[in-house]
């Protein structure tokens, strides 16, 4: 699934807690969310509530009602929400000047190691491979 959201998506340190947690569990509720952040964070329960409920307004969570509770699940994967924040960062940032992005992008691989570096060209290497496939009528 991928995310389409109209305004770029602000996310708070407790909500990428949430996400983080939910991410590692798969799904949570209030409850469970917070006592697992109980550890690292001095947050109330209601305020745990009130986070779970926004990222779901923000469209970020499912949920269901389970109970007298809601049970909430990531709609989208940590690379698909990591894709969105680095597109919002890279359109404020460049003003969608791709030429200026792809730049950023470079100067960002001098902090990479070799096998890194590999990784990202194999990747770039599957994603071309993909879009030819689909130039040609295939399917990826």
């Amino acid at each position: 699934m991928t995310a389409d959201f109209a305004k770029p998506l602000r996310l708070g340190d407790l909500e990428l807690e949430v996400l983080e947690h939910l991410w590692q569990q798969s799904e949570g509720n209030a409850k469970s969310v917070h006592a697992t952040l109980q550890d690292t964070r001095t947050n109330s329960l209601n305020t745990v509530q009130s986070t779970l409920d926004r990222l779901y307004k923000k469209g970020i969570l499912n949920r269901q009602k389970v109970a007298h509770s809601f049970q909430y699940q990531c709609r989208f994967s940590r690379t698909e929400l990591l894709t969105r924040k680095l597109g919002d960062l890279a359109q404020e940032l460049s003003r969608g000047e791709s030429r200026d992005m792809l730049a950023a992008f470079v100067e960002f691989t001098k902090r990479l190691d070799g096998a890194e570096i590999d990784a990202l060209e194999k990747m770039l290497a599957d994603h071309r491979r993909q879009m030819s496939a689909k130039g040609a009528g295939g399917k990826p």
